[in-house]
Formats: C-alpha cells, sequence, structure tokens
C-alpha cells in the first residue's frame, strides 16, 4: 500500500469512529412541558387528618413493638425456668415469641 492509501484509509477510520462518538452523544429530545396541579379546594382541609393518620399509625407501630419486647421478655423468662442451653433456648425462644398473643 501506498502511504496515501494508508492516510485515507485511516482518515476514513478516525471519521467512523469519532462520526459515532457523536451520535452516541446526542441528547434526548425534550420532555413536553407538564401541565399545573390541579388547583385543591380546601388543601387545609386535609392536612390535619393525614397528620392524625401518621400519627396513629406510629402510635400502633410503638405498641406493636412494645408488646413484642414484652413477649420476648417473657419468652427468655421461660427459658431460664426450664434451665435451657444452647440451641434448645434459642429454638424455643423463637418459637414462643412468634406465638400470636
Amino acid at each position: 500500500m501506498s502511504c496515501m492509501t494508508k492516510m485515507l484509509a485511516s482518515a476514513a477510520l478516525f471519521s467512523l469512529i469519532a462520526g459515532g462518538a457523536v451520535l452516541a452523544q446526542t441528547p434526548p429530545p425534550a420532555p413536553p412541558p407538564a401541565a399545573p396541579p390541579p388547583a385543591a379546594s380546601a388543601p387545609a382541609a386535609g392536612a390535619p387528618a393525614a397528620t392524625s393518620d401518621k400519627a396513629e399509625a406510629r402510635k400502633k407501630a410503638r405498641e406493636a413493638r412494645k408488646m413484642k419486647r414484652q413477649m420476648a421478655s417473657d419468652c427468655r423468662k421461660q427459658a431460664k425456668e426450664q434451665k435451657l442451653t444452647g440451641d434448645k433456648r434459642k429454638d424455643f425462644i423463637k418459637d414462643c415469641a412468634a406465638k400470636p398473643m
């Protein structure tokens, strides 16, 4: 191959590579403009109800955690009274704590 042919081949190869990189970096089309949010008739009226629902859910979860801790404590006491050790103790506590109240 002559020197001129090598240069033309390398220039063509470079343009293909560079052109592909440019095409790969084309930004996506812009999304259509968003519609304005609908106007709420009474935004303040709905806020306290949502807040009280969250507060009640937190209170319920807190009571459930407290009950679960108490149940696990009772199971540990029973395991101690039965003088269980090792895997037997662990399995007993796991089964005992899993029972519904």
